[in-house]
């Protein structure tokens, strides 16, 4: 079953009420005030049914100049349109402004009705059909089919029904497998039920049942009931119009604009980047920073514009640019979305366009600007998704479908792309890990230039250091990728596969002659700072020294002021073992070593801790497995 909204749009009493009865059978006026002065205030809905296999709902938007916001709420979301031209005026002013919203919104699928046709001469027909010819030429509806009816007598009606059907069967459907997105046109309370929502899903199913959030209040609800003209239904499609009962939802909570949705993809915004096209009947110039009326699915909200490359919006020719605007009040869009402006005073169009961006930042004025909105505008889902993370790094799923504006399905088509990586639920891409990389390598290859005789920075550190530019997944997802290849851990220290601690060049001589000295002396070495001065090593290089001789194996520090060649405490140990029993006293260590207690109670305390021995009173044991 495939679902479609029409919407019948035109000047104040062209007949469109009268034609969506005749097609329907169903009256649209429903207000009082609107049977009593015979205009249509709010959108009017009604079922149409042409066939088995297609569920059809007919929008009657009203055409007085005063309900131009409901008019624009009221086709937001329909597959086509029929503008309404009647016989005996013709194509009148709010005529020229309802085609030039409903092309800025983007509604190019369209029958054109002349309606009253037995109300004029055949020859006020044929006058009225050149006029229109005239008036479409060049704009989006040019070429759409013209057709002659009078709805009270039905000349052409059925005509009418049989060629909105044959234009209906090559109209693709609504995406149903996508998340929900019903925004709300009409709120209203019902004796018995409560609080009840009106709206046309404009992407995937509404279950009743389900767990439901109001956007941008971000109010969470439970559908309890779902009705489409008035019949129950227990799912609901996009393209269908519905009412829905929310559980425990007060009438002051739900007004026109929200959007319900049933996921994380749709984002709330406050700032969007639009490509914009400036309208025909604009008459007066916009100065930059105006304040302006956004129109965005049903949503109505003021915001304040803001040019790139130009600092006044001149009336005249059709235009087309780049622009930002900065909402008051936070909406609910997604990239693609199309948005008419209108000037709050004097009241009128100023022009529309579609979302280029829903997360705008503050930009340069300038061509370097409008090159990124370029880009935003023309590149694929992939290259856009490239740019954004060349500055963000990292996104999670949601964010990716909410500022590219992908269906589930768009999505994964994105991820068979080899040059995207996903990490733990988000994206990024090569591009991003290359720079990681280099991030890396640049800040180990500078600690092992300062530092040549550490193992290394601790893994700590770097991951510290680069999460100043880096999201922290990206960060590990390159150290764990980079183990493999490029970097090496020894303990929590991080280096370079190629890189071995060493002694300075500067210094290498000097440090090399303190590593003779301590070989020579045996285990009655001198204080290991009297032999670093006695080479004049610098004080900033004592420390990094010793910690080198220790870490790389060359010396063993009995004391902060000891340190013995690693040859000469293996010997020590070989001796005493070779010369005691199991047990023995620290008269027979010293007989043994030939060392004062100044050496021999920190190598005895050293056997201690490196686990050679075990004192018990005045006596050590060698542990059997040393």
């Amino acid at each position: 079953m495939n679902y479609y909204t029409i919407g019948l749009a035109g000047h104040i009493d062209h007949g469109k009420t009268t034609l969506t009865r005749a097609l329907t059978g169903v009256d649209t006026d429903r207000l009082k005030e609107e049977k009593e002065r015979n205009i249509s205030i709010e959108p009017g809905f009604a079922p149409f049914h042409l066939s088995d296999n297609m569920k059809i709902s007919i929008i009657d938007v009203p055409g007085h100049e005063r309900f131009i916001r409901q008019m624009i709420a009221g086709v937001a979301g329909i597959d086509l349109v029929i503008p309404v031209v009647a016989a005996d005026e013709g194509v009148m002013p709010q005529t020229r402004e309802h085609l030039e919203i409903l092309s800025l919104l983007g509604i190019q699928r369209s029958i054109i009705a002349i309606t009253k046709a037995d109300m004029v001469e055949e020859e006020m027909l044929s006058l009225v059909q050149e006029d229109i010819l005239e008036y479409i030429k060049g704009t989006g509806f040019e070429g759409s089919g013209i057709h002659i009816v009078d709805a009270k007598s039905g000349r052409g009606v059925e005509e009418l029904k049989e060629n909105i059907r044959s234009f209906l069967v090559n109209v693709p459907s609504r995406n149903k497998a996508g998340a929900l997105r019903l925004p709300i046109d009409q709120v209203f309370t019902l004796q018995g039920h409560g609080t009840i929502a009106r709206g046309t899903i404009f992407d995937g199913e509404l279950k009743e049942g389900e767990l439901v959030t109001l956007l941008p209040n971000r109010i969470e609800a439970r559908v309890r009931q779902v009705q489409s003209h008035s019949v129950k239904v227990e799912r609901a499609f996009a393209g269908q119009r519905v009412a829905v009962n929310l559980a425990g939802m007060d009438r002051q909570q739900m007004v026109r604009g929200q959007v319900i949705v049933n996921s994380n993809h749709y984002p709330v915004t406050s700032t969007i980047d639009l490509s914009f096209t400036k309208a025909l009947t604009m008459s007066h110039d916009l100065k930059q920073r105006a304040e302006v009326t956004v129109h965005i699915g049903t949503a109505e909200v003021r915001g304040t514009v803001v040019f790139f490359d130009r600092n006044n919006l001149e009336a005249g020719n059709r235009e087309s640019l780049f622009c930002q605007i900065r909402l008051h009040d936070p909406i609910t869009a997604k990239k693609g979305d199309r948005v008419i402006l209108r000037r709050p005073s004097p009241v009128e169009t100023i022009g529309g366009g579609s979302i280029l961006n829903v997360a705008g930042e503050k930009y340069k004025f300038g061509a370097e600007t409008i090159a990124k909105f370029e880009q935003m505008m023309k590149g694929t889902p992939a290259e856009q998704l490239d740019q954004m993370l060349d500055h963000e790094h990292l996104l999670s799923k949601e964010q990716v479908m909410q500022q590219i504006g992908l269906n589930e399905e768009s999505f994964q088509q994105l991820e068979k792309n080899d040059y995207l990586v996903f990490i733990d639920g988000g994206v990024t891409s090569r591009n991003v890990l290359a720079r990681v990389v280099e991030a890396i390598h640049t800040y180990l290859k500078a600690t092992h230039e300062a530092y040549p005789m550490r193992k290394g920075p601790r893994k700590a550190e770097v991951v510290q250091e680069l999460t100043q530019r880096y999201p922290i997944k990206v960060i590990n997802a390159v150290l764990h990728f980079e183990l493999e290849e490029t970097l090496q851990q020894s303990g929590p220290f991080l280096a370079l596969s190629s890189f071995e601690p060493s002694l300075p060049d500067a210094w290498k001589t000097r440090m090399r002659k303190v590593l003779n000295h301590l070989e020579e002396q045996g285990m009655n070495v001198s204080p290991i700072d009297r032999l670093m001065n006695e080479q004049q090593i610098p004080v900033t290089y004592q420390a990094e020294f010793k910690s080198y001789v220790i870490e790389e194996g060359i010396a063993v520090k009995l004391t902060d002021e000891l340190y013995v060649h690693i040859e000469s405490w293996k010997k020590a140990i070989q001796s005493l073992k070779a010369e005691t029993e199991q047990a023995f006293t620290l008269q027979q260590a010293k007989d043994v070593l030939h060392v004062s207690r100044k050496y021999l109670v920190p190598i005895l305390e050293k056997l201690d801790h490196e686990g050679y021995t075990i004192r018990k009173d005045q006596e050590r044991f060698w542990r059997l497995e040393s």
